[in-house]
């Protein structure tokens, strides 16, 4: 799994197993993927906006989160699951207002274009200091055995079209299915929702 001799080997740690300052860095990477921080201010819980992250869009999926370590460091994490298995979740959403009508626009456009029985993609984060070494590989290969599992036929995700991200998606096969306005005016930026079908030649 690691090609690197001299680096400690890479494991995969489920979420329910991850220390609890790993959690806390993870609800700081999702700032990196996203307009989060813009979202999280002025929240209703009154938090700082990384600890509104990690009650918000951590500890509540760690039944759904996976995380990558390189020896005992974190490396990067991503939460996937089943609209399905989303739904069934308690959560509550502690936005301001105003983020909270974006927020229910954006869950609708998702279920509009990720299959019901398709694996979402809710996040993918990489630590800065383990970008360019391949890990999205790494982590996507570890999506689709978790899709193959659950006899998910595609895995589905969203990304920023702003993001350096959204080429490295469809260079790996992923198509664009519909794009997100409803940020624009916010954000000046829009959300494309990417699938890529699994096929009987991927890696089981």
């Amino acid at each position: 799994m690691n090609d690197r001799h001299d680096s400690p080997p890479l494991t995969f740690v489920p979420g329910h197993a991850v220390p609890a300052p790993d959690l806390d860095r993870m609800a700081a990477l999702l700032f990196e993927t996203s307009y989060l921080e813009y979202c999280s201010v002025a929240n209703r819980l009154g938090l700082p906006p990384r600890q509104l992250q990690r009650r918000q869009n951590i500890d509540p999926w760690l039944a759904h989160i996976v995380a990558l370590y390189e020896g005992p460091r974190l490396a990067g994490f991503y939460n996937a699951a089943t609209l399905a298995q989303y739904a069934a979740t308690p959560a509550v959403n502690h936005y301001r207002a105003e983020v909270q009508a974006m927020d229910a626009a954006y869950d609708a456009f998702v279920t509009r274009h990720a299959g019901a029985g398709e694996l979402f993609v809710a996040s993918l984060a990489i630590e800065p200091a383990y970008r360019g070494r391949g890990l999205l590989d790494v982590l996507l290969a570890d999506i689709v055995r978790t899709a193959r599992r659950q006899d998910c036929p595609a895995v589905c995700l969203t990304v920023w079209r702003s993001s350096a991200a959204l080429p490295m998606y469809e260079r790996r096969g992923f198509e664009v299915r519909g794009t997100f306005d409803d940020a624009y005016p916010l954000f000046f930026d829009r959300l494309d929702c990417l699938a890529r079908p699994l096929t009987t030649q991927e890696e089981q």
